[in-house]
């Protein structure tokens, strides 16, 4: 994600109610908030031009005209009437998003994080289970011993169990889920390091964690929020592709596909 919607992402956590209110409004739509007068932009979010120029100055810009230009300059959203068109170039957005926002200083100490741990357990609830469910599916099949723990008691036994030497990946939008964050911060205590995918900064799971590596807003998912996240996927494949590099990851790799592949040849009659 560009400089200006990644700083508005990473803060929204410590936004006021009517912060909220802007940022939501230029998450969504950062080409049309880029053409508007500060007057439009006050009536569609509901607060006053005063707040509006106090939030810019919030988020590192000297005044609204300087929020806008930086909005002009990063968007790049094209307007198509046509759904398929649509669809298409909001995957491009995500794409453009995602490979801004988590550095590749932080993508590098996770990779050495997961390669050093013991033992990989790896939290979602909702549809983040589904994103914990398909990255154990990949470091399994690489040879890691890794499990997905989607259920909230079952997370509270684990994280009981869990020591140092053992790594815990969560899987949170919002960062502040109570029934993820109890057992986080257990596994903390025990000595498991914490890394964090997550679209908020500033948030009791990003002050849990060791490690963040960010997805996109919610809000700039559109079609995608409600199921497996497409920045969350995008993740879960780089993480892949980077171990599939080692020859010893590979090799085990193509040996569990094999057998996997395998079963589908078995006579069961």
């Amino acid at each position: 994600m560009a400089s200006l919607l990644k700083d508005i992402q990473e803060r929204y956590s410590s936004f006021s109610d009517k912060e909220r209110q802007i940022a939501d409004y230029l998450l969504s739509s950062p080409e049309e908030a880029s053409q508007s007068h500060i007057k439009e932009i006050a009536a569609k979010t509901g607060v006053s031009v005063a707040s509006i120029t106090r939030f810019s100055k919030k988020v590192s810009c000297r005044n609204f005209v300087e929020l806008k230009l930086k909005l002009a300059r990063e968007n790049h959203t094209e307007e198509s009437t046509d759904i398929d068109d649509a669809l298409h170039h909001q995957y491009i957005e995500i794409f453009h998003d995602i490979q801004s926002l988590s550095g590749k200083e932080s993508f590098s100490r996770v990779l050495s994080l997961i390669k050093e741990a013991n033992r990989i357990f790896i939290y979602g609830l909702g549809s983040s289970g589904l994103a914990a469910q398909e990255l154990n599916y990949r470091l399994s099949r690489m040879g890691f011993i890794a499990e997905a723990v989607t259920d909230p008691h079952l997370m509270v036994i684990r994280s009981a169990l869990l020591k140092e030497g053992d790594l815990l990946l969560a899987f949170s939008r919002s960062g502040q889920t109570r029934d993820l964050l109890i057992p986080i911060e257990r596994a903390k205590k025990n000595g498991a390091k914490i890394v964090s995918f997550t679209a908020y900064g500033d948030t009791p799971l990003t002050k849990l964690s060791h490690e963040v590596l960010w997805t996109v807003h919610p809000i700039r998912n559109g079609y995608f929020s409600t199921g497996l996240d497409l920045s969350a996927l995008f993740l879960i494949d780089r993480i892949t592709v980077h171990f599939l590099q080692d020859p010893y990851r590979n090799k085990i790799y193509t040996e569990t596909v094999s057998v996997i592949s395998s079963l589908s040849h078995i006579d069961r009659t």
